[in-house]
C-alpha cells in the first residue's frame, strides 16, 4: 500500500482528526479481536498518510514491519491473505446485492469484476467464500474473525467494540470520560 496523503481537500482539520481518530481506534478494535499483528502496521501507515508522524520515524514503520513479518510464520500469513480474500469476494456479492442484483446475477458479475484483477476467482469460489463469511457473520455476530475485517473495509460502517476495563469503559479502544452513556441503536442505553 503507498499512500502519501490522506485527508480532506480542501483541508479541513476537524473533520481529518476525526476520521483519523476514527480509523485509528478501528485499527485498534481490529488488533484486539484478532490478534492480527498485520493490523499495526496498517495502522502506522494510516498514521503516516494522515501526516501524524514525522518522515524521521519512517525507519520505525519499516522496522516494525520486518519485526512483524520476521516473527509470523508463512502459514500466518498466508491464512491471513486467504481471510481477506474471503472478504472482498463477501463484500463484493454483499454491495451487487444491496444494489438490487440477484444472487445468481451478483455472483456473476462479481466473477467479471475480479477477473479484471490479479486475483480472478471462478462463480463457485466466489459463492463459497461469501456463505463462508455470510454464516460466520449471522452464527457469531461481532465475535467472527470476519466482523471488523468487513466493517473496517467499508467506508460506511464503523465497526463498535465496547469494553469495560480497570480504568474504565472503552469505546473502539477510547477510554471514556466518566458519565457518559452510550446509547445503543435501539435507543436504549448499554
Amino acid at each position: 500500500m503507498v499512500v502519501i496523503y490522506a485527508g480532506s481537500f480542501p483541508p479541513d482539520p476537524k473533520a481529518d482528526t476525526e476520521n483519523f481518530q476514527r480509523k485509528q481506534a478501528e485499527y485498534e478494535a481490529a488488533y484486539r479481536c484478532t490478534g492480527e499483528p498485520r493490523v499495526l502496521c496498517e495502522a502506522l501507515l494510516n498514521a503516516r498518510a494522515y501526516l501524524r508522524f514525522p518522515p524521521e520515524l519512517d525507519w520505525l514503520m519499516e522496522a516494525l514491519g520486518d519485526t512483524f513479518r520476521k516473527g509470523r510464520t508463512d502459514q500466518t500469513a498466508e491464512r491471513f491473505r486467504e481471510r481477506m480474500r474471503h472478504v472482498q469476494r463477501y463484500r463484493l456479492v454483499r454491495d451487487l446485492r444491496q444494489k438490487g442484483h440477484a444472487y445468481s446475477n451478483a455472483l456473476d458479475q462479481a466473477a467479471i469484476a475480479l477477473a479484471a484483477t490479479d486475483d480472478p476467482a471462478a462463480q463457485s469460489t466466489i459463492e463459497k467464500s461469501y456463505n463462508k463469511v455470510n454464516n460466520d457473520l449471522e452464527q457469531k455476530g461481532p465475535e467472527s474473525e470476519y466482523y471488523l475485517l468487513v466493517a473496517r473495509s467499508d467506508p460506511t460502517v464503523v465497526p463498535v467494540v465496547i469494553a469495560q476495563t480497570p480504568q474504565g469503559m472503552t469505546l473502539n479502544g477510547v477510554l471514556q470520560a466518566p458519565g457518559v452513556i452510550v446509547k445503543s441503536d435501539e435507543g436504549g442505553d448499554s
